[in-house]
């Protein structure tokens, strides 16, 4: 009698935890955005400016959603991504040399670029299926350096099954990260990074 007691509360523990609580895989690709500096400069100088081409990005994690059957739910998404950016380092305007104008064309360098995020968000359905969020996604960047942001997300999603979801989000990084990436051919610069991407969950 204890045992079957015992299993019928766990039974009922895991079906109302299944209620409160949803999990899957998150994979996503998208694109980046360096968000430059936007100090003007009045020729003539020899402070350099920078380039920026992010390039195509990925996205690999793991989602907990809190009340899923309810209007108003929260997701906590942890995702590792995987970019890379090209930059190129110069000066903007002509120097003269020996009494000529010569150019600068400075340096070309790539990066890989691996952030690990924990990204929060409250989440509100528009209809049955479509979906709007906003939320924080502390991030931590292990390559090219260690360094910390804190971006600012919203997301619109949509529920095309019962074991499929996408969406679309923006996220801002609030911190200036690029100067912290600044070694090498890349000291000197400033910046925050932004992407979009596309991403599908899949709940289990």
């Amino acid at each position: 009698m204890k045992k079957l007691f015992f299993l019928l509360l766990v039974i009922f523990s895991t079906s109302a935890f299944a209620q409160k609580v949803e999990h899957g895989v998150l994979v996503g690709g998208g694109i980046g955005f360096p968000m430059q500096d936007s100090k003007q400069l009045i020729p003539p100088t020899n402070e350099l400016r920078y380039d920026h081409n992010l390039k195509g990005n990925g996205m690999i994690g793991y989602r907990l959603r809190f009340l899923p059957q309810r209007k108003h739910f929260f997701d906590l998404d942890l995702t590792i991504g995987f970019q890379g950016m090209s930059t190129q380092k110069y000066v903007p305007f002509l120097s003269k040399q020996d009494g000529t104008y010569t150019g600068n064309e400075g340096d070309e360098f790539s990066e890989f670029v691996m952030p690990i995020s924990l990204a929060a968000s409250w989440n509100y359905r528009i209809t049955e299926k479509f979906f709007f969020g906003l939320g924080i996604a502390p991030t931590l960047y292990v390559r090219p350096q260690a360094v910390f942001d804190l971006p600012v997300l919203a997301k619109i999603g949509y529920r095309a099954g019962k074991h499929c979801e996408l969406a679309l989000s923006y996220q801002y990084g609030c911190l200036d990260v690029l100067k912290h990436f600044n070694k090498g051919a890349a000291n000197g610069r400033k910046g925050h990074l932004s992407d979009l991407m596309l991403s599908v969950y899949v709940p289990f």
